[in-house]
């Protein structure tokens, strides 16, 4: 058994590798405290239990004799991938150092063709034949055979029953024990937010002005006059912060896939399972490379609030269905980058329903399960990567294991629409700021259900039909982004999205059809 860990930050003692950090006490523990964490584990059960306890972002490996034990943390923030090559169990934190290792390299059919609809890659596997990822919070443990279990489920979990206003008195007083943990173990750094219009990037800067006041920028991307521009700056103006505005245009993405960083950005954060994300790359690289922010920023994020506070949830998964149901359900939502043909679907379907009990469940809670685990870890805070492949740390204290255990646990009646925390961020958090903005980008409940109803009805229709009505114009530039991107590819091999502005669909293409050429595999039809 061999490990290859040198892409990320390791520390190692004892036959112990960890990276990241877990909160502990109201500190970090980081490289010798994070190692002492996880010495003196004897059992499996012990690494359980410890891992369960750990709440932060981290991964860890430990080589024993005769195994080797790998867990990440519950959502996968430094991935770890394994494979079986000339009969020894081989892990690694970079997936293209597995493939330098196969005699024969070929694309997994059903992972390129979750990949083409969603973005990423499901359940264990990659995009590669043979070469397996250690799933958000899981373990796996690898001797004679692979196992793996998960530590972090929250369908083992009751759900939680309050009403609105003692809810929201504890998340919020949650949300401040939390962040006021976070940010007094970054008194000496500097503080960089991505400021949108939205609530989850203004709960982060209203509570960064409460506990760490200095030292911090707010910055705004996208092109020019976009939605999120005027809230975000009226809401930095109120708190007090610095903000800038990055504009997104011709100038700023010139001739980036050749720039200085680009061919080892999307290898970086891809790792033949996710796609990588182009929105946030340019306004971090700009903020670098004009010196905006020093080299002790970290940078952080209100990922993912809004499926945490059940933006996903429609009133039909309050139903309990069986698994077939539940896997349509999250095909639909999920799955719609491109049509795939109906034994393709059908694949991808199985797959899904592996991670799926065969007994009838809470449809929502499935789902979140599988959100948390694959949508999120896997494509959204996948994304976040770009902060650290440019130098800086970062942090999701929304992800907090005391934030995510509340508020996933809390009565759908007060999760659909966001309902329980939107009511605390206006009454409890954003009211003494003067927040709370006459004309919010975040929808109202009767505009969400108004949209749902809308886009039912437009499923409906043809795709052409349905297309004459979209808007080509994004507002992070991803139009131009990807015709840039499309320039240079055989426009024969590129598949047609549903939508044309379905702009992740072309980045998608564009590294699966890069992938092939690299490393020499044949695309498969």
């Amino acid at each position: 058994m061999r490990l290859y860990l040198s892409k990320l930050s390791w520390f190692n003692r004892n036959n112990i590798w960890v990276t990241g950090f877990i909160l502990s006490g109201g500190w970090y523990l980081r490289h010798e405290a994070l190692l002492s964490y996880f010495s003196g584990i004897s059992t499996i059960s012990e690494f359980e239990e410890k891992l369960k306890s750990a709440n932060g972002q981290f991964s860890v490996v430990i080589k024993r004799e005769s195994e080797i034990w790998a867990a990440t943390d519950r959502v996968r923030n430094w991935p770890l991938f394994y494979s079986h090559i000339d009969r020894e169990f081989i892990v690694s934190d970079n997936c293209y150092k597995l493939t330098e290792m196969q005699v024969e390299k070929q694309f997994d059919s059903n992972a390129v063709n979750c990949f083409l609809a969603s973005g990423y890659v499901i359940n264990n596997l990659t995009l590669l034949k043979n070469i397996f990822q250690v799933e958000a919070g899981s373990y796996v443990i690898l001797g004679n055979e692979a196992a793996s279990n998960y530590y972090h489920d929250i369908r083992r979990e009751q759900v939680v029953f309050t009403d609105l206003k003692s809810g929201s008195k504890k998340l919020s007083d949650l949300l401040s024990i939390t962040f006021k943990d976070h940010l007094n173990t970054l008194s000496d750094k500097f503080i960089a937010i991505p400021l949108s219009g939205g609530f989850d990037s203004r709960l982060v800067a209203t509570m960064v002005t409460r506990y760490h006041p200095e030292n911090v920028l707010c910055y705004t991307y996208g092109i020019r006059n976009n939605a999120e521009l005027a809230p975000a700056q009226e809401a930095a103006k109120r708190l007090g912060l610095k903000w800038i505005n990055i504009v997104y245009d011709s100038e700023l993405i010139k001739d980036f896939l050749n720039d200085n960083y680009f061919a080892d950005y999307f290898t970086y954060i891809s790792d033949l399972s996710s796609m990588f994300f182009l929105q946030e790359y340019f306004a971090v690289k700009y903020l670098k490379e004009n010196k905006i922010i020093p080299d002790n920023t970290v940078f952080i994020s209100g990922f993912s609030g809004d499926m945490l506070a059940g933006s996903n949830l429609i009133p039909g998964m309050k139903n309990k269905m069986d698994k077939h149901k539940i896997s349509s359900l999250i095909f639909r939502e999920y799955f719609k980058l491109i049509n795939l043909e109906n034994k393709k679907k059908c694949d991808i379907l199985k797959i899904i329903e592996e991670r799926i009990s065969d007994e009838k469940s809470d449809a929502w809670r499935v789902i979140e399960t599988w959100l948390i685990k694959e949508r999120h870890a896997k494509f959204i805070v996948n994304s976040a990567k770009v902060f650290s492949f440019l130098g800086y740390d970062y942090i999701l204290p929304l992800w907090d294991n005391r934030l995510v255990d509340y508020l996933m646990n809390i009565p759908f009646s007060l999760r659909i629409n966001r309902k329980l925390y939107e009511y605390t961020l206006k009454e409890f958090i954003f009211k003494d700021s003067d927040l709370n903005f006459k004309n919010e980008i975040n929808p109202s409940s009767f505009k969400k259900s108004y949209q749902r109803i809308k886009e039912n009805l437009k499923a409906l229709l043809p795709d052409k039909i349905r297309n004459m009505f979209l808007n080509p114009l994004s507002p992070i530039f991803y139009d131009k982004i990807t015709e840039i991107m499309l320039e240079e590819t055989d426009r024969d091999k590129i598949i047609t999205p549903r939508q044309p502005n379905y702009y992740n669909s072309y980045i998608t293409q564009w590294y699966l059809l890069k992938t092939a050429s690299q490393l020499e595999i044949k695309m498969i039809q």
